[in-house]
């Protein structure tokens, strides 16, 4: 691919670059876009993915454990106790005659000392693995299997290390009476095969799938298939003596705790980021490009202003809308559970509608009373009060003058000031349009000789490149196709010396075992001789020294051969006794473990439907709790607002109460001064209105009442 990359940029440059480059307008373009502000950012990127091998060592280092643990299970006797009818009773052992003893009522009949009883206590015993310890290697594969498949899946699914190449582009320009800018991105993205490239990560690979066929053959042997039926065994691990003594329980409570806190998904990305300097002739390549974008730009735009496009616009009003109601105003616990937060959020909003009715009803009561002792109030005080609202209007019409007069002289200063600063812009601006220009020309004329430098430089540096791209590559493809012949040498060898390794063992093995087989052939072949001669040697002695008893032997041998066939005899029947009651004996344990298995079967389900019922009952006594203290909490907070009620109209009749007695004593005080100028002074004319002064003690009591009420009502507000 590289090489037509390169034929196509040669041809590129070559034909289409050449043929334009002459032209005035194109030239004029790339002098603009040389002398603008450019900035050119390339980055190379390689993200390599790393394998985290410690998980794998850890259960590595765990295997030969486990197998130990899973061929060698401990195991205990369970005895199950069974009442049955006396004719099916297997044995009858010392607790059934216990158990009978304690318990006569199951006595049938008594004759002498012959008991009969109806039923009577059986006693079963058998092996079972069910026990703590055993239940924790069984839950500890599970987790081993889902932990190392989880891994195993993710490790195969992302197995490709990345290499990306950036190349970002941004600046302006200025084109006569046009300000260009431009940004350009662009990116590239090469992904290569983890396992292919990497034997390190080959070994890896064949670890994990290592690691799960041993798992999966844990999981089928005979000791898991029989812990099937047990419970799981759920964290904190019980610390047992066997669990922290035996060494290989030690080392199956450190794999356990080592799955429990690894989080990690079993690899890591590291990227390092790289930043290149472009060369000269790269950088031109992208001028020229940008230049093509613009000249497309520009004809574009120059075709589209013949067309009306004021008919295709689309419009789309969009008005903002503010939240009306937040959750947050209404409820005030948020600790409740998902299933009660449509009943909890209809009582909370049941309740700010009856506390909000409330304290309603009591502002209007408030505001009819002072309404009420407003209509009570005379007309001086009106006028009072139009006297300080005109008073009011006029410092406040005063105010509103001088802060008129003070933004005036604000926005003249302003104005000032922005003068001022336009002044300098435009000083700024013509100095650096003249230091623009001085330098496009300078530019421009460097432009011009590194264009004829680097044309002559040009084919000379791309033949140059491409031989050294060509030495590169086959150097690399050698080093490549090395590397790879070396490591599948190394693997063949080391197939090829594992299979001979394994051959050698067998052939060892089957040596030795016909080795072992010949020393004991030739034990028991010498035996069999030294036992024959010794018989021989018998023999003749008693032929040489029994000759004249020969008769009498011979009847005495013929009893002792019929004996020696009535025990033989005995001992088969005997034999054939006990291999009949081994097969009964056999069938009865088969049946009582599967009685057993159907009790805890049945004990097992027992105890689920009481866990059910009591986590039921807990359910329910927690909610009928949270509702007595919801109720409880509801009639407290009616206690203290009965109380605060209660306080109020006492403070209320309390304030009534004390001015009403210090208007009495305003009254009487005011009549007896009355009095005493009157006898004081000399008569005077009645006055036209006798009630007047009746009627300016009723308002003044009327104002204080309303205030009085007022204050009340904020308190209950409050």
């Amino acid at each position: 691919m590289s090489k037509q990359i390169d034929s196509v940029y040669k041809s590129y440059y070559d034909n289409f670059v050449s043929m334009i480059e002459s032209d005035e307008f194109y030239s004029y373009v790339m002098d603009n876009i040389g002398a603008g502000t450019n900035k050119i950012s390339f980055y190379q990127k390689k993200k390599d993915k790393k394998i985290d091998v410690r998980w794998i060592e850890q259960i590595e280092n765990c295997i030969i454990e486990l197998d130990t643990i899973i061929r060698n299970p401990r195991r205990f006797i369970v005895q199950e106790e069974e009442i049955v009818p006396i004719e099916k009773a297997r044995r009858i052992t010392n607790e059934s005659v216990r158990h009978l003893a304690q318990h006569t009522n199951l006595i049938a009949k008594v004759e002498g000392d012959r008991v009969t009883p109806n039923e009577i206590l059986n006693v079963y015993r058998e092996e079972s693995f069910d026990i703590y310890e055993n239940r924790f290697i069984y839950t500890l594969l599970g987790k081993v299997e889902e932990f190392v498949e989880s891994r195993r899946q993710v490790l195969y699914n992302i197995t490709d290390d990345e290499e990306i190449a950036e190349l970002g582009m941004e600046g302006t320009f200025n084109n006569g009476a046009e300000d260009v800018t431009y940004k350009f991105e662009i990116s590239a993205t090469n992904k290569n095969s983890m396992i292919d490239m990497d034997t390190s990560r080959m070994s890896v690979f064949a670890r994990i799938d290592r690691l799960s066929h041993i798992i999966r053959e844990f999981r089928g042997s005979a000791f898991a298939r029989s812990m099937r039926g047990s419970a799981p065994v759920r964290p904190p691990i019980m610390r047992t003596n066997v669990i922290l003594k035996d060494p290989n329980f030690k080392k199956a409570l450190v794999l356990w705790q080592f799955i429990e806190t690894y989080h990690e998904v079993g690899y890591t990305i590291d990227v390092i980021n790289e930043y290149r300097e472009l060369e000269q002739q790269q950088v031109f390549a992208f001028y020229n490009t940008l230049a093509l974008n613009y000249i497309c730009l520009k004809n574009a735009a120059g075709s589209s202003d013949e067309v009306d496009l004021e008919h295709k616009k689309k419009r789309r009003q969009i008005k903002p809308k503010f939240v009306k109601n937040m959750i947050e105003e209404i409820v005030d616990d948020y600790d409740i559970y998902n299933t009660e937060v449509r009943r909890v959020y209809l009582d909370e909003i049941v309740k700010a509608a009856k506390k909000r009715e409330k304290q309603d009803a009591l502002i209007a009561e408030a505001i009819n009373n002072a309404l009420k002792a407003e209509k009570q109030a005379k007309l001086d005080a009106i006028r009072a009060e139009k006297e300080r609202i005109a008073k009011e209007k006029a410092e406040e019409k005063a105010r509103i003058a001088r802060q008129k007069a003070r933004e005036e002289a604000a926005r003249k200063r302003e104005a000032e000031r922005i003068a001022k600063e336009k002044k300098r812009e435009a000083d700024r601006i013509a100095r650096e349009k003249a230091r623009i220009e001085k330098e496009k020309a300078l530019e421009k004329e460097r432009i011009a000789k590194q264009k004829a430098k680097e044309k002559a430089a040009k084919e000379k540096a791309i033949a140059l490149e491409k031989e050294k791209k060509a030495k590169e590559k086959a150097k690399e493809r050698e080093r490549v196709a090395k590397e790879k012949a070396a490591a599948l040498e190394k693997e063949r060898v080391a197939r090829e010396k594992a299979k001979a390794k394994e051959k050698a063992a067998k052939e060892k093995a089957v040596a030795l075992e016909k080795e072992r087989l010949a020393r004991e052939k030739a034990k028991a072949k010498e035996k069999a001789d030294k036992e024959k001669a010794a018989a021989l040697e018998k023999e003749r002695l008693a032929r040489e020294k029994a000759k004249a008893k020969e008769k009498a032997d011979k009847e005495k041998a013929a009893a002792l051969e019929k004996e020696r066939l009535a025990r033989e005899k005995a001992k088969a029947k005997e034999k054939a006794d006990k291999e009949k009651a081994t097969a009964l004996e056999k069938e009865r344990l088969a049946r009582e473990k599967a009685k057993a298995k159907a009790k805890a079967d049945k004990e097992k389900a027992a105890a689920l439907e009481k866990e059910r019922l009591a986590k039921q009952k807990a359910k329910e006594k927690e909610k009928a709790a949270k509702e007595k203290a919801i109720a409880l909490e509801k009639e407290k907070a009616a206690k203290v607002k009965a109380k605060e009620k209660e306080k109020a109209a006492k403070a209320k009749a309390a304030a009534l109460e004390k001015e009403k007695l210090a208007k009495q004593k305003a009254k009487e005080k005011e009549k007896a001064a009355k009095a005493k100028e009157k006898a004081k002074a000399p008569s005077k004319p009645k006055t036209a209105n006798p009630v007047a002064s009746d009627i300016a003690d009723d308002s003044v009591m009327s104002i204080s009442d309303a205030i009085g009420i007022s204050m009340i009502g904020d308190d209950n507000n409050n």
